[in-house]
């Protein structure tokens, strides 16, 4: 029986510009796939082809287009995202000797323990994004270790050493959550395309393969909503005290180093906390570097100062930072935020961060910023 879709994928072959080994193995594969009832390409085959290339840059490059290929389900999934294609991006660039080893690794260990925080919730968008971390493993490792033998079948393998392209055709053909689920047509999609337009752009080294994603953050227009807390704290007799407590610490900081000004900055998301801490001097700032035990010391009052204005109006939610200012005339300045995703809100803390937060002090849904919204129903978190 003639098979349509073989004599076309037969023709590309022929026009590439491949070795003779490597069009007979492609020929090989397309023929193991559309004759196979699951559509399926053999690892033993894969292994082949990539030793038959032999070459970094376009086995990396083939990593590549498989995280592209199935990359939509990631962003379907984490709306806006700028990490995983970040991650991409950056593997090409390695591969273009535009950035270090050390630099893609780094982030692909970083990319991999990010994405399992969202196993939970969508375990297949989740291995889209293992997809991009495999890639720049591959990008990163030696040849040898990319395209030498398995010894075991790859059924029976721990994910973790699953090929970047096998881990990829289970996320488009559906069974990454279970092998018997598969979709055979799509596995017969993703290999036909694997062996066809996914190879001879590979080989095209001339083309760049990221340059239609585009990495740009969110711009989520969030204003302050007013907070009763804010005026009310006052009247708290246990917040007050809080304030006084911290007020004298900053003030004998203060007298004792003999500055005009001393800013606390704290940033306090679920049990995580971050503070910048400065004082000006002469009218010029500088950073201030206060011991671990000292910020640890203060960082308790601040989750104490969070969790009593929080009990007193639990709509509102708990704030994010507290600024606290500290002049030489004895002015205290307390700053509130809520609701807006500052630099180091964005940089210093992770989504589940603010989930945390939110189960602990959450807050009506008049009060969830868009973006915390967006990271709410990724966490499938009702608001």
């Amino acid at each position: 029986m003639e098979c349509p879709i073989l004599d076309n994928t037969l023709e590309t072959i022929i026009a590439m510009k491949y070795t003779e080994t490597i069009t007979s193995l492609i020929s090989k594969g397309l023929d193991e796939v559309n004759h196979s009832d699951k559509g399926h390409l053999s690892l033993s085959t894969r292994r082949a082809i990539l030793q038959a290339i032999n070459e970094p840059c376009v086995i990396g490059r083939i990593s590549i287009l498989c995280a592209l290929k199935v990359y939509p389900i990631w962003n379907d999934f984490f709306r806006n995202d700028t990490e995983i294609i970040g991650l991409i991006k950056k593997t090409e660039k390695y591969l273009l000797e535009q950035t270090s080893k050390k630099e893609l690794l780094e982030d692909a260990e970083h990319l991999d323990v990010f994405a399992d925080n969202y196993m939970e919730d969508d375990i297949t968008a989740v291995f889209a994004a293992k997809v991009a971390v495999h890639a720049a493993y591959d990008a990163g490792s030696d040849a040898d270790m990319v395209i030498s033998d398995y010894d075991s079948e790859e059924e029976i393998e721990d994910p973790d050493e699953w090929d970047t392209a096998f881990l990829a055709s289970l996320v488009y053909n559906g069974g990454i959550v279970d092998l018997d689920s598969i979709d055979n047509e799509r596995n017969k999609e993703f290999w036909n395309w694997y062996l066809t337009e996914c190879s001879s752009t590979a080989f095209d080294k001339d083309k760049m393969l990221t340059n239609d994603y585009k990495i740009e953050r969110p711009i989520y227009k969030t204003l302050e909503q007013p907070r009763t807390q804010t005026h009310e704290y006052v009247n708290n007799d246990k917040v007050m005290s809080l304030f006084n407590q911290l007020e004298n610490i900053f003030t004998k900081i203060l007298s004792y180093a003999e500055w005009d000004v001393f800013i606390f900055d704290a940033y306090r998301v679920s049990k995580v906390s971050y503070d910048k801490v400065s004082y000006c001097k002469d009218g010029v700032i500088h950073d201030c570097n206060l011991s671990v035990t000292v910020l640890m010391y203060i960082d308790n009052f601040i989750w104490d100062i969070k969790k009593e204005m929080y009990e007193s109006k639990k709509e509102e939610g708990g704030f994010y930072e507290l600024k606290m200012t500290v002049n030489k005339n004895g002015d205290f300045v307390k700053e509130f935020n809520y609701d807006v995703r500052v630099e180091v809100l964005q940089k210093a803390f992770d989504d589940y961060d603010f989930a945390d937060d939110f189960n602990i002090c959450s807050r009506a849904k008049e009060f969830v910023p868009n973006w915390l919204a967006d990271i709410l129903k990724r966490k499938k978190i009702s608001f």
